[in-house]
């Protein structure tokens, strides 16, 4: 038994194909790039993204607006947790899955939403692939960020001429947001989950909260531009949510 698990991994890691990482946006459909939509047409297989069992998945919610071809749709689950062993079973157990896939039919798609290597779980699954599973190429298609959509949503320009750019995620600490927004000209937020409340506190104490502009589910059907942060009190709209903050005055119509 065990030399035939062993013949099996074996062949699975000499196994050829394509894995294709592509960036699906932030929502609406139709910011898929062409490239994206041309391999998302050709492949039999596409692997979407999820939290937890029992959940929609947010990037399959956007493919079905978009691929109308018939599709075999494989969710796979990457916990939300920081126990690094946890997660390292998970990422292998998804290569695998993965690499099944594409030894049978020589190709197959993992979709994110954003872009494939901006905070995205494809990173680490990227990383498992080229470890486990050499053979098998792959090609990362980019997609537009939601940072980069909420700014063009909102009307508020990111950078101009010289000025700096920080992106950075809404982690406990917040004295390295407040360390951030001393020293760059714009800085965004993401993953602003529950922190929302702390986070408007410190825009307030440096007195940046009328340069701030929220968007929250950007691209999606419930897409909600913010620009009076200060009156924000549901802690639930930092969900999928992005904020923009510029020293400089912004005009808010």
């Amino acid at each position: 038994m065990k030399k035939s698990s062993n013949s099996a991994i074996r062949n699975l890691q000499s196994a050829i194909g394509k894995l294709y990482g592509i960036g699906i946006g932030p929502g609406d459909p139709k910011l898929l790039t062409l490239r994206a939509k041309e391999i998302l047409d050709s492949v039999k297989t596409i692997f979407v993204p999820k939290a937890r069992d029992g959940e929609a998945s947010c990037a399959r919610s956007i493919l079905n607006r978009v691929i109308k071809k018939p599709k075999k749709y494989i969710e796979l689950v990457f916990p939300m947790t920081k126990d690094k062993q946890k997660l390292n079973l998970s990422w292998q157990a998804a290569a695998k899955k993965v690499a099944q896939t594409i030894a049978k039919e020589r190709d197959a798609a993992f979709v994110t939403i954003g872009d494939p290597f901006v905070y995205s779980t494809y990173i680490y699954l990227l990383n498992a692939m080229q470890a486990q599973y050499p053979n098998i190429e792959s090609e990362t298609i980019p997609g537009i960020t939601s940072f980069c959509a909420a700014s063009c949503a909102s009307g508020i320009p990111l950078v101009k001429q010289n000025e700096k750019l920080a992106v950075l995620p809404v982690g406990r600490d917040m004295a390295v947001i407040e360390k951030t927004l001393k020293e760059f000209d714009t800085v965004v937020l993401m993953k602003v989950g529950a922190k929302l409340g702390k986070v408007i506190k410190l825009l307030k104490k440096l007195n940046l909260i009328d340069n701030s502009v929220l968007v929250s589910r950007v691209g999606h059907p419930d897409e909600r531009i913010i620009k009076d942060v200060s009156s924000l009190k549901d802690d639930k709209l930092g969900y999928l949510s992005v904020m923009i903050i510029r020293r400089q005055n912004i005009t808010k119509t």
